[in-house]
């Protein structure tokens, strides 16, 4: 189960008991989900500043590399989720499907993307000259911590 989910049945099964007693402790219920909520917000904290983080090493190197800052949107979103499709950077951009299909061979060209699959299937990857520190930044690990373990 993902998350929190067996420690939720867990405290909750011990908090709440077989039947209801307003006796009961619910420390426990109350402590779970403070450190849930908590580990919840490190989490986004993170994705957001990497996200962030990745846009603006994309940025840097767009002038380098002769990019629209358009282009950034699906570099983007290959750095963060490993691939995009033509589609959804058309919708992400509000793009003609011609300006999107130029933009996407114009990044596969210089080989910044790499097609994979074709057709309606069809999505694209880092390419070989995609740049790696982008990537590093992307992949980034986060260790979530308890503030409550002091």
């Amino acid at each position: 189960m993902p998350g929190n989910t067996w420690d939720y049945y867990k405290v909750l099964r011990e908090v709440g008991g077989p039947v209801y007693s307003p006796d009961r402790d619910t420390l426990p219920w109350i402590r779970f989900n403070l450190r849930a909520y908590h580990e919840q917000s490190q989490r986004v904290q993170h994705r957001v500043k990497r996200s962030t983080d990745v846009w603006i090493a994309l940025a840097e190197h767009a002038e380098r590399l002769h990019l629209a800052e358009r282009q950034l949107t699906a570099l983007h979103e290959v750095a963060m989720t490993g691939r995009v499709r033509r589609s959804r950077y058309e919708k992400a951009e509000a793009l003609s499907n011609q300006q999107a299909i130029r933009d996407i061979q114009t990044l596969t060209r210089t080989g910044l993307l790499s097609p994979i699959g074709n057709t309606k299937a069809r999505h694209y990857t880092a390419g070989p000259a995609f740049p790696p520190d982008v990537l590093e930044t992307a992949h980034r690990r986060h260790t979530i911590t308890n503030p409550y373990d002091h």
